[in-house]
């Protein structure tokens, strides 16, 4: 016959002293992860924000630039254009026109006085006033100031202005010379040098979330609160980035 045995029971075991039993919870690691991820998303979503802003800046700064490069060629061409029409004027029409007028007073001048003289004398006279008359005929054809009277003067001069304007009109490329404006693109360059700096004002309020989001990272007690004031200055920097694109 046997006899029963006793139940065998483990002993509870006892934590030793200074020895912390986990019992697993928000502070272990429910809270902290979750605000550690909380950190991790605010700032990857202010370093896209910050990058697309920067970006968008770069490119309207290099279209403001293009601007004030087109502004510049613009000016050149303009002004090279001015300069060959003002060439044409002064160097090459107005000289042979004020040749044109000596010719025509001498002619004049030797008709006046075949009065009182002799047959040969003013046969003289004639002849050569004749040759002064075709030497005078022969420049007018070459230079329009003489060729007809549309820019002569009552005074006897001749009206350089309006021979000027009708060059540069009537030239191959007078109109579109005419039509060049490099002060508009000038102004667009300006307006365009503005937005981008305004747009890189939104990128102190994006900055400063992602200031916010690093220090809420070590300071768990006030980690809600950081995190809050880097969203709305991640929203401020959307809202004035947005805001720049639409008016300016």
């Amino acid at each position: 016959m046997t006899e029963d045995l006793p139940a065998f029971s483990a002993p509870e075991s006892t934590p030793a002293p200074g020895v912390g039993v986990y019992q697993g919870g928000e502070g272990a690691s429910g809270g902290g992860r979750s605000g550690n991820t909380a950190v991790a998303v605010l700032l990857t979503i202010a370093a896209v924000v910050a990058a697309v802003i920067g970006t968008r800046a770069s490119m309207v700064s290099g279209d403001a630039s293009g601007a004030w490069q087109s502004a510049l060629r613009t000016e050149v061409k303009r002004s090279v254009g001015a300069i060959n029409d003002v060439s044409l004027l002064y160097l090459t029409e107005y000289p042979q026109a004020m040749r044109v007028l000596p010719a025509e007073m001498i002619a004049d001048a030797l008709r006046a006085a075949e009065a009182g003289q002799t047959e040969a004398v003013a046969q003289a006279l004639e002849s050569e006033a004749a040759r002064q008359l075709e030497l005078a005929d022969a420049l007018s054809a070459t230079t329009p100031l003489t060729d007809s009277t549309a820019y002569l003067l009552a005074s006897g001069g001749f009206d350089l202005g309006k021979r000027l304007a009708d060059i540069r009109a009537s030239g191959a490329e007078g109109p579109e010379l005419l039509a060049l404006d490099p002060d508009s693109l000038i102004g667009t360059g300006d307006q365009l040098a503005d937005k981008a700096t305004l747009l890189t004002y939104a990128l102190i309020p994006t900055s400063l979330c992602a200031l916010l989001g690093i220090l809420a990272r070590p300071v768990r007690r006030y980690r809600r609160a950081l995190l809050g004031a880097g969203t709305a200055a991640l929203y401020c920097g959307a809202v004035m980035a947005l805001a720049v694109e639409v008016i300016a």
